[in-house]
C-alpha cells in the first residue's frame, strides 16, 4: 500500500467526497466540524505513536475526512448574505451590474455569457429600491447576438428575470443545477432583448483586473476570426478543437458524432496538451541552443520543458478552465516535473494526483459525467492497452519498405488499441450516464482523430499567433486545417446512415457495474487458467441474463405503480402494471432545437425503471406539451401499440409524429368511450371519454381529450388530460365511474378547468398539478389550491415537489414525491396523511435520487 500511497490518499478522497454528496441532507454544517477536530486529534496521536514506517497510513482516514468535509462545504448555500443566490429566491426582474467574466457564446439562437455582480435594482412595484451590492456570479441569456464590443472584463448593465437554476426533478434526467454549481453558479436568467444589455463606464479598472480577462478575451478573438472566416459547423468545430466551445455546432451535426462514437475528439483532451507541450518544447530547444552561454551554464532540455509550462497554463484558461482541460493541465505539469526531477515511472501516481488537484478546486466535479469520463479513459488506456496481445511484432528482415510497412500497421494497431482500451473502460460510465455506446467507436476513432487531432489541430495551434502577427497567413493555415475537418465530417455524416452505429440501453445498476469490471479484470489476465476461463464465461452469461432480462423475462409485479413526471409545462405519466405491462400516457413539454423533453427527461426515466419496450403509448390529445417528446420515445421503445383520441389536430408537428408510427410498424388505434385498454380481477383501465360522449365536432381540442379511469382494488386514478368545464359536465352526466383517490388536475390547474362539481363528484384525497416554472405560467390557479386546502385535499406540484409515485397493492396506497415527501392513505379518513422517514431511508432515497 505504501508503494501506492498516492493512489489509496485519492481513493479515500473520493470515497468521503461520495459519502457527502449522497448522505448532504442529515449532515450538518457546524455538526460535521465539531465531530472533525476530535477526529483529526486521534489521528495526529495515532501517527506519533506508530512506527515510522506505517506513520503515512494514518493519511488515509484524514483525506476520506477531508473529502467530506470540502464537498459538504461546496454543497451547502453561500453564507454571504449578499450573493446573488440569497438575493433571489424566486423568478424576479432586476436590473444587474457587473462584469463580464467569460467569452459570450453564440449556438444560432441565442447568446449565453456569465455576469460577475457588484450591484443589483430588484424591480419592486411597491417601493422604490434602491441598488445593492451584491456578489457572484450568473449565466445570461439573451435572443440574438451580442455586439462585439462586449468582450471579457466589459461593465455591462442588464435588465433580466432571474432566477435560482433548477432541474427537472426526475429520476434519470440531467442534473444541469449540479454541473452548474461545480462551476459556482446558481442563479440563471433571461435578457427579453440585446437592447436591454448596455455598456457601463468603469472608473475601477486595474492593470491585474484588465491581466485578468486576458485570456478569455484571446479565446473570444480567435472564435471570431473562426467565425469571419469559416460557415458555422466548421467553425464551431474548429472552436471545439482549439478553445472548447461547442455552442456553433448545429444539434444535428454534434448527434453525428455521438453516433459515431468520435463526439469526445471535440473536448480539449490531453492529446492537445501533448501536441502543444511538444511543439513547445521542441521550438525552446531549439531557441535555447542558439545560446552558448546557456549550453556551457543550464541544462537546456530542462530549461525548455520549465518555459512550456506557463504556455500549458495560458492554453488552459484559452480552453475555458473545464474539468478534461484541467485534468490534462494537471497531468502535463506533473510529467514535466516528474521529468525535470528524474522520477518518471508508472502513470498510476499521475492520474491519481491530477484527480486530486481537480477535486481539491472543484469537489463537485466528482459528480460529473464529463470528469469521471476523462479519467476512467485514462486510467483505462493506461491498464489495459498494456495488457493487449501484439498482433504486429518486429520480423527480422533488410527491406526498408517492409519496416516502413511495419512501423505503420503497428501504429494503426497502437490507435485502435488506445480506443478501444478507452471505450472498455467508460461503457459503464456512458450506458450510466447517456444510455448509450456507439459499437463502431473504435474505428471511427482510427478514421476521425488522425484528421482532427494530428492534421487539423496543429495547424490551428500554430495559426493562432498569427491572428494578430500576421492575419494574411493566419487564414491559410486555418483553411489547411479545415480540409482535415471537413474530411472528418464527411465521415461522420457517412457513419451517421448506419442504423447499428450506436446502441440504446436501459441504466445499469451498481452490481451490473461491479460485474463488468471483475469481467474485464479476468479477460485481461496474461494466464487464463480452465478455472478463469469458467468463471469468465460464467460471469459473462450472468451479467447478459441481468442486463438483458426485460427483453426476454419482463419482471411480473404485485403492485400498480403511477407516475407523474417533472416535465416542466407538459405531461407525462407512467403506468407499471401489475404483471409488467407498461404504459406511458402523453409525453411532451418545453421543447427548443437543442432539448427534446423525449429525450432528455422521459426516455433517461424509463431506462432508470429498466424498461426496455413499451406496451402501449397513449396521446389523450394532439397538443405539443402532451406528445412533442414522443418522436424519441417511439424509436427508443417501439410501442406495441399507439392509442389516440379521434381529433387529427392541427399542428403539423402531429402528423409528423403518426407518419414516424406508422412507419415504424405500429398499430394506430382510436379509443372511444366505455372501453377498457386493460382489464382483469383487480385491474381496469377504462377510456371514459370523450370520444363517444360528444354529440359533434364544435369541441375544443382540449375539451375532446381522452380521460382515463384506472382502478386497481380498492383505489382509482383519473387522468383526465386538457378537458375543461363543459367536458367535465358532460362527464357528470353520464354514468362513468368518476370516484379516484388520485387525480390528475385537469389542464394543468388552469381557470378553465376543475370545477367545484366535478372535483366533488371525483372526491380525491391527493390532487396532482403537472406544470412547470417557466416565464408567464402561473399554474395551478391560487383559487384553486385554496379550495383544494378547505377540503382537506392534498395538492402536489411536479414543478415544486418533482416526480410523484404512487404505489398501491389494491388495498395500501403510498405516495412520495422526488423531494422527500412520503405520504399513506388512510382509509377511515379518506385522507393522505404525511409520513415522516427515519435516516436509512433519506439516506437511500438521495441514493436513488442522485
Amino acid at each position: 500500500m505504501r508503494d501506492n500511497l498516492l493512489l489509496c490518499v485519492t481513493l479515500c478522497f473520493i470515497a468521503g467526497a461520495s459519502t457527502a454528496f449522497h448522505a448532504h441532507g442529515m449532515l450538518r454544517h457546524q455538526p460535521l466540524i465539531c465531530e472533525a477536530l476530535p477526529l483529526l486529534l486521534v489521528l495526529a496521536i495515532i501517527a506519533w505513536r506508530l512506527p515510522r514506517r506505517h506513520a503515512p497510513l494514518t493519511t488515509l482516514p484524514f483525506f476520506f475526512l477531508a473529502g467530506l468535509l470540502h464537498t459538504h462545504l461546496a454543497l451547502q448555500p453561500n453564507s454571504d448574505s449578499h450573493h446573488i443566490s440569497n438575493r433571489i429566491t424566486a423568478r424576479t426582474q432586476v436590473t444587474l451590474v457587473g462584469r463580464i467574466v467569460a467569452m459570450p457564446e453564440f449556438d444560432g439562437d441565442k447568446t449565453r455569457f456569465e455576469l460577475a455582480i457588484e450591484s443589483l435594482l430588484i424591480h419592486d412595484r411597491t417601493a422604490r429600491s434602491p441598488f445593492q451590492p451584491s456578489r457572484g456570479s450568473i449565466l445570461l441569456s439573451v435572443p440574438g447576438r451580442l455586439a462585439p464590443e462586449f468582450t471579457p472584463g466589459t461593465m455591462t448593465m442588464v435588465v433580466a428575470t432571474v432566477d435560482r437554476i433548477r432541474n427537472y426533478q426526475t429520476p434519470g434526467a440531467f442534473d444541469y443545477r449540479l454541473q452548474m454549481a461545480a462551476k459556482s453558479l446558481r442563479c440563471s436568467g433571461w435578457i427579453s432583448s440585446t437592447s436591454a444589455v448596455l455598456l457601463v463606464g468603469d472608473s475601477n479598472n486595474s492593470f491585474w483586473r484588465t491581466l485578468r480577462f486576458v485570456p478569455e478575451q484571446v479565446r473570444q478573438r480567435i472564435a471570431q476570426a473562426l467565425d469571419h472566416q469559416f460557415e458555422a459547423d466548421l467553425a464551431g468545430l474548429y472552436q471545439a478543437l482549439l478553445i472548447g466551445s461547442l455552442s456553433n455546432v448545429s444539434p444535428q451535426l454534434l448527434e453525428a458524432f455521438k453516433e459515431n462514437g468520435t463526439f469526445h475528439i471535440l473536448s480539449i483532451s490531453g492529446l492537445h496538451f501533448s501536441l502543444l507541450g511538444l511543439f513547445s518544447t521542441a521550438l525552446f530547444t531549439f531557441l535555447l541552443k542558439r545560446s552558448q552561454w546557456l549550453l556551457l551554464h543550464t541544462h537546456v532540455p530542462t530549461l525548455a520543458l520549465a518555459l512550456t509550462a506557463p504556455l500549458l497554463f495560458f492554453y488552459t484558461f484559452i480552453a475555458g478552465l473545464n474539468i478534461p482541460a484541467i485534468r490534462a493541465l494537471a497531468m502535463a505539469l506533473l510529467v514535466l516535473f516528474a521529468v525535470i526531477l528524474r522520477r518518471q515511472r508508472s502513470l498510476l501516481p499521475l492520474i491519481a494526483a491530477a484527480a486530486l488537484v481537480v477535486l481539491a478546486i472543484s469537489p463537485l466535479a466528482l459528480f460529473t459525467a464529463s470528469f469521471q469520463l476523462s479519467f476512467a479513459a485514462v486510467l483505462s488506456i493506461n491498464l489495459i492497452y498494456p495488457r493487449l496481445p501484439i498482433l504486429i511484432s518486429d520480423a527480422d528482415t533488410e527491406h526498408a519498405w517492409y519496416k516502413q510497412l511495419q512501423t505503420g500497421l503497428k501504429t494503426v494497431q497502437s490507435l485502435l488499441y488506445v480506443s478501444l482500451a478507452a471505450t472498455a473502460g467508460t461503457v459503464p460510465i456512458l450506458l450510466y450516464h447517456f444510455n448509450r455506446f456507439s459499437l463502431i467507436g473504435p474505428l471511427m476513432n482510427l478514421l476521425i482523430e488522425p484528421l482532427l487531432c494530428l492534421w487539423a489541430l496543429p495547424f490551428g495551434l500554430v495559426a493562432i499567433p498569427f491572428i494578430w502577427l500576421a492575419p494574411d497567413l493566419s487564414h491559410v493555415l486555418f483553411y489547411l486545417g479545415s480540409l482535415g475537418i471537413e474530411l472528418a465530417v464527411g465521415m461522420t455524416n457517412w457513419a451517421d446512415g448506419f442504423s447499428f452505429a450506436s446502441v440504446w440501453t436501459i441504466t445499469p445498476n451498481i452490481w451490473e457495474i461491479v460485474l463488468y469490471v471483475s469481467l474485464l479484470w479476468l479477460l485481461l489476465q496474461r494466464r487464463l487458467t480452465m478455472r478463469r476461463t469458467l468463471l469468465t464465461a460464467s460471469l459473462t452469461v450472468l451479467l447478459l441474463g441481468l442486463f438483458t432480462r426485460g427483453l426476454w423475462r419482463p419482471p411480473t409485479r404485485d403492485e400498480l405503480a403511477v407516475y407523474f413526471l417533472d416535465i416542466g409545462q407538459g405531461t407525462a405519466t407512467l403506468l407499471q402494471l401489475p404483471g409488467g405491462k407498461n404504459i406511458l400516457v402523453d409525453g411532451g413539454g418545453y421543447r427548443t432545437e437543442r432539448f427534446d423533453p423525449g429525450q432528455s427527461i422521459i426516455a433517461p426515466f424509463l431506462w432508470r425503471q429498466r424498461i426496455w419496450r413499451l406496451d402501449d403509448l397513449i396521446v389523450t390529445h394532439p397538443h405539443g406539451d402532451h406528445y412533442n417528446g414522443l418522436p424519441f420515445v417511439v424509436g427508443r421503445f417501439k410501442p406495441r401499440r399507439l392509442i389516440v383520441n379521434d381529433d387529427p389536430g392541427k399542428e403539423p408537428a402531429y402528423d409528423r409524429f403518426l407518419s414516424k408510427v406508422r412507419q415504424a410498424g405500429i398499430p394506430i388505434q382510436t379509443a372511444v368511450a366505455g372501453g377498457f385498454l386493460q382489464q382483469d380481477n383487480m385491474l381496469r383501465v377504462h377510456c371514459l371519454g370523450m370520444p363517444g360522449l360528444l354529440d359533434n365536432a364544435s369541441w375544443s381540442t382540449n375539451d375532446r381529450s381522452l380521460v382515463l379511469h384506472v382502478q386497481y382494488g380498492k383505489h382509482g386514478f383519473l387522468l383526465p388530460a386538457d378537458i375543461g368545464i363543459p367536458s367535465e359536465n358532460r362527464l357528470l352526466q353520464s354514468p362513468v365511474p368518476l370516484r379516484a383517490e388520485v387525480l390528475l388536475a385537469p389542464h394543468h390547474g388552469s381557470r378553465t378547468s376543475g370545477g367545484p362539481d366535478f372535483i366533488a363528484a371525483v372526491d380525491p384525497a391527493l390532487i396532482v398539478v403537472s406544470t412547470g416554472q417557466r416565464q408567464g405560467i402561473s399554474l395551478p390557479l391560487s383559487a384553486h389550491l385554496e379550495r383544494w386546502r378547505q377540503k382537506n385535499i392534498l395538492a402536489l406540484i411536479t414543478a415544486q415537489d418533482g416526480t410523484i409515485t404512487c404505489r398501491t397493492d389494491g388495498n395500501t396506497l403510498r405516495v412520495s414525491s422526488f423531494n422527500g415527501k412520503c405520504f399513506d392513505f388512510d382509509a377511515v379518513t379518506g385522507k393522505f396523511v404525511e409520513k415522516k422517514r427515519g435516516l436509512k431511508e433519506k439516506i437511500l432515497c438521495g441514493i436513488l435520487n442522485n
